[in-house]
């Protein structure tokens, strides 16, 4: 049954079918329970009938005659058979016979039950009437109890239940010519409705496969505003969005296409025959390639390694000798393709370079700063053991080359102590474990006493430090004490790297959100070139310089981590030979806001 149409006629028919069905059965069976209340209630009236005209009124002796004479007079027994039974179930009366020798004995469940004193209704029972035959009747038993409370006599009455069966059997075979003809109509009535959906949905289906060999222009006629001229329409929308979206996706692989070759990782895929099917522009620039010579074999050769040995998530590393040595890192992942039953097959293999020709340099940074530990702590050492070494050797019993030892050597500590705490600041903000004891400070205070602080230092070199503080307050959330490290220690690089005789100028400004302190000298000044390291670790523009003014190229990194933790940022303006100015950026804090509101 592949057909729409007719399994909407099965299924419309099956529902009718089974509606009928349950219908008729409800009807049946509520049918026959009625007439079984009914048919109770008969026969209990006439056993209690009995009852009270018959075993009240007369001696058990007389029962038969009795019995006998009511059937005859009363209308309500002439359908009905009735019996009296005795308290032992044996019968001593009956409406049927006349002769004692001729009373049946009667033994069921309801027989049964009134002789325990309960009166009770058998829908069903098999008896044999006087000419032998077998018949279907229905059953009451009535105790009569004594002045005792207990069964004294049964009054046992039965009814033929042919006419019931009739009655239920008319009203079966009624209800079986309503479903026949309840079929009949709902098949054609179903036909007529399956053509109201199938047609639409066949021109539908032509439309469909048109569009399917590329004619995407397709429109079918709305008739009605139902189900089906809603799928109509939407079937319009779907050709025209359809349409919209083959070009959408035109121009979307076209930017894709773009994106990778703009990728700054190089990407490149090979199919599974290892031929090259996209190569972006980054991959030319990192291995400096032409895709006339790239295939799978040629990128394994260069990795030195075998096809067996790619497994998903490989990651090689490449070497590419040139002008300036590139390292690539090369991850190499195989990808499949899935088949019917789940089965997959190899699909090719995609190629991402990345570029790790700077963590190379950061790798060799590291070194670097090892070495420039190792080269910092050692030249204190080496002092220290040499002057304790010719102390050991008797200088110590000259006592002016002793003390003149020893300040070399207590120099020297300083120094060694100098670079540990510098290093320790240093390691400390690189695991953010460096607490900052954070309040609102007066920018323009803290200023005024690293200028004080300074002073004595450029008196001795016969320097000048010119700051005219600001009439009012500038309040930042800082850190005093460390604010203080880095303003003193650009006033003490900027009177360092100065001549005698120099001016070292400090002026603060103000923007919506910010502070700016500028600390600038006329010294020696930086070139060019050393401005994007001068906050590296261990960084040193006049290496001889710094060295001999102690030194050990930890103080700016010291000032720039500082500022990060504030939230604030550092320029650096400086020409070789005419000076140096640097710009220290803090925000504002909350107060400074609210005293300007104020």
């Amino acid at each position: 049954m592949k057909s729409i149409r007719w399994r909407l006629v099965f299924m419309y028919l099956s529902l009718v079918f089974i509606v009928m069905i349950l219908t008729g059965t409800f009807i049946i069976v509520s049918t026959e329970k009625r007439e079984q209340r009914k048919a109770s209630e008969e026969l209990r009236q006439c056993a209690v009938y009995i009852e009270e005209q018959v075993i009240e009124q007369y001696d058990s002796r007389y029962f038969q005659d009795s019995l006998i004479n009511l059937s005859i007079v009363s209308s309500t027994l002439r359908n009905m058979s009735a019996h009296i039974l005795n308290s032992k179930g044996e019968t001593i009366a009956s409406s049927t016979v006349a002769d004692e020798s001729d009373f049946q004995q009667y033994t069921n469940s309801a027989i049964i039950s009134a002789l325990n004193g309960k009166e009770s209704f058998l829908a069903q029972s098999k008896i044999t009437d006087s000419i032998g035959q077998e018949k279907t009747v229905m059953s009451y038993s009535y105790p009569c109890k004594g002045s005792n409370n207990k069964v004294s006599y049964i009054v046992y009455v039965q009814m033929d239940s042919e006419a019931i069966e009739e009655s239920i059997a008319q009203t079966t075979r009624t209800i079986l010519v309503a479903v026949v003809i309840a079929l009949i109509i709902t098949a054609i009535l179903g036909l007529l409705f399956a053509n109201t959906i199938t047609a639409p949905i066949a021109v539908l289906t032509k439309n469909a496969n048109l569009m399917a060999k590329g004619r995407l222009d397709q429109k079918v006629t709305v008739k009605g505003n139902d189900e089906i001229g809603q799928l109509t329409r939407s079937f319009n929308t779907m050709a025209k969005e359809l349409k919209k979206t083959i070009v959408e996706s035109e121009e979307q692989r076209n930017k894709l296409e773009i994106v990778l070759h703009n990728m700054t990782d190089g990407i490149l895929a090979f199919d599974e025959r290892g031929q090259l099917i996209h190569i972006n522009r980054s991959s030319y620039d990192m291995i400096e390639i032409d895709d006339v010579k790239v295939s799978l074999n040629w990128l394994l050769n260069m990795l030195k390694i075998n096809i067996s040995d790619i497994k998903p998530g490989s990651v090689k590393e490449l070497v590419v000798n040139g002008k300036d040595d590139k390292y690539i890192s090369v991850a190499i992942i195989p990808y499949t393709m899935k088949k019917k039953k789940k089965k997959e097959k190899p699909g090719g293999i995609i190629v991402v370079l990345h570029d790790i020709t700077k963590h190379r340099q950061l790798d060799n940074m590291r070194q670097e700063f090892v070495a420039n530990v190792s080269h910092e702590i050692g030249t204190p050492l080496t002092t220290i053991k040499g002057y304790a070494e010719l102390l050991l050797d008797g200088a110590i019993d000259d006592k002016s080359v002793a003390m003149e030892f020893l300040k070399e050597i207590n120099v020297a500590a300083d120094r060694m102590k100098l670079l540990r705490d510098d290093l320790l600041d240093l390691s400390r903000f690189d695991t953010k474990v460096n607490k900052l004891n954070m309040e609102d400070v007066n920018l323009v205070s803290l200023v005024s006493g690293c200028c004080r602080q300074n002073l004595i230092v450029a008196e001795n070199k016969n320097q000048n430090i010119l700051f005219d503080p600001p009439d009012k307050p500038m309040f930042i959330y800082a850190d005093p004490g460390r604010i203080n490290q880095v303003i003193t220690n650009i006033m003490s690089n900027a009177m360092k790297y100065s001549d005698t005789g120099a001016t070292v100028t400090i002026r603060l400004k103000e923007t919506e959100k910010y502070y700016h302190l500028e600390i600038q000298d006329n010294g020696i000044g930086m070139p060019k070139e050393a401005l994007d390291r001068i906050f590296d670790r261990f960084y040193r523009v006049d290496k001889a310089r710094s060295r001999a003014m102690g030194g050990n190229g930890l103080g700016l990194a010291i000032v720039k981590e500082i500022m990060d933790a504030h939230n604030g940022s550092i320029k650096v303006y400086s020409t070789l030979g005419k000076g140096t100015t640097m710009v220290l950026i803090f925000p504002k804090s909350d107060l400074a806001d609210y005293i300007i509101n104020q």
